[in-house]
Formats: C-alpha cells, sequence, structure tokens
C-alpha cells in the first residue's frame, strides 16, 4: 500500500457530504453503536480515552519493541519470519507472550496453541461474568492460510493485549477512562455479538487499542514495512511512515466529534475497496 493513502481532509473532500450507513454489514453503524456509547471509539463518550489512549500506552509499545530485540536469536528469527513455517514460529510465538506478559506486568493468561481449538486463527477467551486473565487462543491450521506470515507474531501480540485490557477493566476503575472503557467494551462484545458489523466490532475499544498496540509493534520491528490490511480498521493501521491511517484523536480537533463517525465511514471506503479487491 502506498505509504500517503489517506491525503488531507480537505483533498479527499471529506466534508462535502455526509453518510450514515445504518445496518451496512461493513461501515459502523450509528444505531447499533448508541447501544453502547461508551464502548465504541467513534462516540463522543471515549474522547478522552481515543485522545489519551497512545500517550497511554506508548512506553508499553516501545518496552516491548525493546524487550523482543534484546533477545538476539529472537530478533534474528523476526527478521526471516516470512522464511519460517508456522511450526517453526511457534516456539518464537511462546517467547514473545512471555515477554509481552513481563513487559505489561499482568498475571500471565493461558496461552492455547492447537490447531482446530477455534474456527479462525485466533480469538481471545473471556466472560466479564467471571473475571480473570481469560485465556489467548491460536489456531496453527487457520493461520497457515493467512497470505502474510507476520498475521501470527501480530494476533499473538494483539490477543495477549486482551488479557492486559480484561485485567484492567474488572474490576473496573471508576477514575481510569481507560478502566472504564475496557470495561464497557468487553460488555458490548458479548450483548451485541451478531449485531456489529465489521467497523462496529474494530472501533470496540478493546479491538481498537488491541489492534493498535499489535500493529505498532510489529510495524515497529519491520520498518513499517508490514502493511496486513486485515488487521482492525485504519485507526488501528499504521502506514510506512509509523503514522495512523486515521488518527481519531486528530480528527476530533480538526472537525470536531459531531463530524467525526461520518468522516470515519467516508474514509473507510477505501479500506472497503481494498478488501474487496480480488
Amino acid at each position: 500500500m502506498q505509504k500517503n493513502l489517506i491525503p488531507s481532509i480537505v483533498l479527499f473532500g471529506l466534508l462535502k457530504s455526509l453518510f450514515v450507513f445504518a445496518g451496512d454489514p461493513f461501515f459502523a453503524n450509528s444505531e447499533i453503536q448508541a447501544l453502547a456509547p461508551k464502548a465504541f471509539a467513534l462516540q463522543k463518550e471515549s474522547s478522552v480515552f481515543v485522545q489519551e489512549i497512545e500517550k497511554n500506552t506508548l512506553a508499553e509499545r516501545e518496552n516491548l519493541v525493546k524487550a523482543i530485540q534484546s533477545e538476539p536469536d529472537l530478533k534474528s528469527a523476526l527478521a526471516n519470519w516470512q522464511e519460517l513455517t508456522i511450526e517453526e514460529q511457534i516456539p518464537y510465538l511462546r517467547r514473545v507472550f512471555d515477554i509481552e506478559v513481563k513487559v505489561l506486568g499482568i498475571s500471565p493468561p493461558e496461552l492455547i496453541i492447537k490447531s482446530g481449538i477455534i474456527n479462525g486463527p485466533a480469538y481471545f477467551d473471556f466472560d466479564p461474568a467471571k473475571p480473570g486473565t481469560g485465556k489467548v487462543l491460536l489456531n496453527p491450521d487457520a493461520l497457515k492460510k493467512e497470505e502474510n506470515k507476520n498475521a501470527s507474531l501480530s494476533l499473538l501480540i494483539h490477543e495477549t493485549r486482551h488479557s492486559a485490557q480484561f485485567q484492567m477493566a474488572f474490576p473496573a476503575n471508576p477514575s481510569s477512562p481507560f478502566s472504564m472503557g475496557y470495561e464497557a467494551a468487553f460488555i458490548a462484545q458479548k450483548s451485541l455479538k451478531g449485531k456489529l458489523s465489521f467497523c462496529d466490532f474494530l472501533t470496540l475499544l478493546n479491538e481498537y487499542e488491541a489492534f493498535q498496540f499489535g500493529n505498532y509493534v510489529v510495524g515497529r520491528l519491520t520498518n513499517w514495512k508490514v502493511d496486513m490490511i486485515d488487521m482492525g480498521t485504519f485507526a488501528s493501521q499504521y502506514d510506512g511512515n509509523g503514522k495512523l491511517k486515521i488518527d481519531l484523536a486528530k480528527l476530533i480537533k480538526e472537525i470536531g466529534q459531531d463530524k467525526l463517525f461520518n468522516t470515519f465511514n467516508e474514509i473507510e471506503k477505501i479500506q472497503k475497496d481494498l478488501l474487496e479487491k480480488p
């Protein structure tokens, strides 16, 4: 993908027409998000979360990158990641998991890497009614089918990040917008299951931040040369210069919260077109 995929708002003409994509399976749906406004990155109730999250997590991201790079054999393996089979990747994935748990300072969730354990490539298994660490699940058979082999690394980091969020959310800390946001997002993920579009699901605060976290770390480790178009929305993906493709915090300051939702959907037309290309 080109480094400067998202042009400026003025050049792109985003504000000429604003649409609501009600009921659409790809775009964010205002009716659905109104059911749990504290759970989604596009809602005004989450404005503080969105504007402060990078500042809040940047040190953790950088510390994880440094910790991974500090181990020569792991650093070497990651440099040749595309050449490794999933079976060869698994021992290194377990190492990255251990490092991430240590860097984040969390209780380690159970890590299960087993073919057929889930339908997709990766999942964070959790139950808001039973707070704890949750479980990180990876399916090697599904990961083999991923076009970009860095997906295994990104998803391992992503799902482990969910455990950190979950431990922060339950019990929730009313004085922390991050704790409260994650609590709302995890609950909404369960209660709105089957109702969420692509962009609805991926702008849940837990997904929005976990994809940012994983994509940032993989981006830094690869000098921003890896672009996985399906790993979150553009609000969680970085371009070749290490900049968010859609910077929600910046958009809020430039156009205001009221126009954020529809402007986001307008820009997301680009991602939709790219994902639908044969």
